[in-house]
Parts: structure tokens; sequence; C-alpha cells
């Protein structure tokens, strides 16, 4: 083999080095968070009877689907009709690795006996570490046994196709 070939050889070997750093796959990111109500007011909108527009704050760990542990944060809001209707929040999952995913949720509660259950969609909107650059999308489900308020505990399912 010649000089030449040699060169040319070497600088597509580097350059395909330099092209799978960039390329990155996708990655099914799934976890439960149990999480606990920081804070949760509630402002009477009066246009009928137990209607309601709430701002809470929950926090809590995520269990992730490989068994590795993160946290979960999120702010959002929900308007409400005795205990169903809509909600809007912006979440972020830490991992371990210092990586975070933000992400917004948007869904509909509805009342099964005495327990809330939850379903919405998953909006990737940031992310940082091995989330740096990502878009995606994905579901939200899970429920809360007692009425919204501080100190109450619920758990989300969150299923999100992260694109790098």
């Amino acid at each position: 083999m010649n000089t030449r070939s040699m060169l040319t050889l070497t600088a597509v070997a580097l350059l395909g080095l330099c092209v799978a750093d960039v390329v990155r796959a996708d990655e099914m990111v799934k976890f439960r968070a149990i999480m606990h109500v920081a804070s949760a007011q509630f402002q009477d909108i009066g246009d009928v009877d137990g209607h309601a527009l709430g701002l809470v704050r929950l926090s809590g760990l995520a269990s992730m689907a490989d068994g590795t542990v993160g946290t979960s944060n999120f702010v959002g809001t929900t308007d409400y009709i005795k205990g169903a209707g809509t909600f809007m929040n912006y979440n972020n999952l830490t991992l371990s690795d210092g990586s975070v995913l933000w992400y917004k949720a948007n869904g509909n509660t509805k009342l099964d006996g005495s327990k809330s259950v939850f379903n919405g969609t998953v909006n990737v909107v940031s992310g940082k570490g091995r989330f740096d650059g990502a878009k995606g999308d994905g579901t939200i489900t899970g429920e809360r046994f007692t009425p919204l308020a501080t100190g109450v505990y619920l758990y989300v399912d969150v299923v999100v196709n992260v694109k790098k």
C-alpha cells in the first residue's frame, strides 16, 4: 500500500470515529416516580361548584427500568372540577451521573372512586449529560389515592422516546 492510500485510509478512519462520536442512538427512558406533594395552592374559580385552579410542586424518587434511582421534580397547574380535569407540568429527571432530562407533561385526571387516575403526553424540552440535545415524546400515567393536597403521595409511570 502506498503512502497516499495509507493517508486516505487513515483520514477515512478518523472521520468515521468523529461521526460515530456525534451520532447518538435514540433511547427509550422508562421510570416510575413516587412523588410527594411539597406545595399545593388552589383558587376557587366560582363558575361551577368545585371548580378550582391549582398550582402544585412535587418531588420524589424515580426508579429506572434498569434498577438505578434518580430524582424527579415538577411544578404544574391543575384545572379541576371536583378533582377531575386537566393538568400541565414541567418536570426534570436527574440521574446519579448528573444527566438531566427536562420534559413537559399534559394530560387528564379522572376520578375512580376516591382515587385519581392520570394519563397524558410528554414532550422533551431539553437535556444535559447523556440527554444533551435531546428531543422526543412519550406518555405519562399514574394514580393518587387521596385528594390533591400538600403532603400526599402519588406515583407516575413515564415512558419517553429520547431522540438525539
